[in-house]
């Protein structure tokens, strides 16, 4: 019979040792496979992330490269397009004056009310100095001494130059070579008081005007624009070589002139030489011009921005001249009619005038007749430096040796002064 095995209780303090011993052993044993386990897994993870960053890594710089291959290729493909050169178009339209058809143009007249127009007279050989009521005509020398010949150098106007105007006050320069002395003055008619502005050894070369300003050009220095409300004076921007033509329409106009082909260029800056443009003085009103003179006549048409005739505005004119926002011009003799002066003098010239002066608006286009003056010829208008202006009132030369009524007029001394607004006008004639 099988003896069973038996188990013999042995006391609890001396099998407890051993087992923890025998279990603390099994313990660290897997305890260490464990943390073997956990390293192994902890590396072979860290080696797969590794490789997986690698990758990712790799991919990424692929991804960029092709990216920036791409990008390149395009910005090369937009370079290119935006390099590819175009050939400039030719409308037959020059650009550089467009911006006169939209400019804010000041089309007043320039010239500041007043009662008289004063004017050079050279007919007695020598520079007499005149001024002429715009309401009656009446013309007398500037000079009020009634014992003064007007002649030499006591006559306090004798070699005045450049006369112009602002209001009842006039403006000239003297030039006095044998002293080196060189004035600018101003003569307030009804102060009857004349005043030197400036005095200098330098030469005092031009002289304008311009509502309340006038402009003077020094040899050494330039142009200088002074205000004559206050006397302050300004430093004008030269534009070499061009030299200051005329001033008109709130702009000083400056021409150069090719000695060789005698071809013009304008250029318009402000009033203090600023903000230089090319200007063509066939433009304004918004619209181009073009003005062809055939027989002693002028044909006035409006033309469109490609040269083409738009309007014809004045068919056939006489001596047109543009003041402000308007255009004065005279009515043609009949073909049918004899053009001279005295038709038993053929050495006495042609006659073009009719007598009819009219005025035309340049921005409507309208056109009336102001007066008719019986028995003239126009010789001229004013210059650049004096435009024979006051108000509304223009001077216009008329003929020499030509009958009014039934005298003879004196060389270049007589004018008809018309009133731009009204039509009134008086004949001004000088009667030494």
């Amino acid at each position: 019979m099988a003896r069973k095995r038996q188990f013999t209780a042995k006391p609890i303090h001396g099998g407890a040792n051993s087992r923890a011993k025998r279990n603390s052993f099994v313990n660290g044993v897997i305890m260490k496979k464990i943390i073997c386990i956990i390293l192994l897994l902890s590396i072979l993870i860290t080696a797969l992330a590794s490789c997986k960053g690698v990758t990712v890594i790799e991919d990424q710089t692929e991804t960029e490269t092709e990216t920036e291959a791409v990008t390149a290729e395009t910005t090369e493909e937009s370079t290119a397009d935006t390099n590819v050169e175009t050939e400039p178009v030719d409308d037959g339209i020059d650009h550089s004056f467009d911006w006169q058809y939209d400019y804010d143009f000041d089309y007043d007249s320039g010239s500041v009310e007043g009662d008289y127009i004063f004017n050079e007279n050279l007919a007695s050989g020598y520079s007499l100095i005149l001024k002429r009521n715009v309401h009656t005509g009446e013309c007398t020398t500037v000079c009020t001494d009634p014992f003064c010949e007007h002649n030499s150098n006591s006559c306090l106007f004798y070699g005045s130059t450049y006369i112009t105007s602002v209001g009842n006050t006039m403006y000239g320069l003297m030039n006095d070579t044998h002293i080196n002395r060189y004035v600018l003055y101003s003569f307030d008619v009804d102060k009857n008081e004349k005043k030197n502005i400036i005095e200098s050894k330098t030469p005092i070369s031009e002289l304008f005007s311009y509502k309340y300003y006038i402009f003077y050009k020094m040899v050494d220095t330039g142009f200088h624009r002074m205000d004559t409300r206050t006397g302050v004076e300004e430093k004008v921007k030269p534009q070499h070589p061009a030299q200051l033509y005329f001033i008109r329409w709130g702009l000083l106009i400056w021409m150069y002139m090719n000695t060789t082909t005698g071809q013009r260029t304008y250029t318009a800056t402000d009033l203090l030489g600023e903000d230089p443009r090319p200007f063509n003085p066939q433009i304004y009103m918004g619209s181009l011009h073009s003005s062809i003179s055939k027989s002693g006549y002028t044909t006035i048409s409006k033309l469109d921005k490609n040269g083409n005739v738009d309007k014809v505005m004045i068919e056939k004119g006489y001596m047109p001249m543009v003041v402000g926002e308007n255009m004065i011009y005279f009515g043609p003799v009949a073909d049918d009619e004899p053009h001279l002066y005295d038709p038993d003098d053929q050495t006495r010239g042609i006659m073009y005038s009719n007598g009819d002066i009219f005025i035309m608006s340049l921005e409507t286009g309208e056109t009336r007749l102001l007066c008719h003056v019986d028995g003239i010829n126009i010789v001229s208008y004013g210059f650049a430096h004096n435009r024979l202006i006051c108000g509304d009132w223009i001077g216009i030369v008329i003929s020499p040796n030509y009958p009014l009524t039934t005298d003879k007029i004196g060389e270049y001394n007589d004018m008809v002064i018309v009133n731009m607004k009204t039509g009134e006008y008086n004949i001004s004639r000088y009667i030494e």
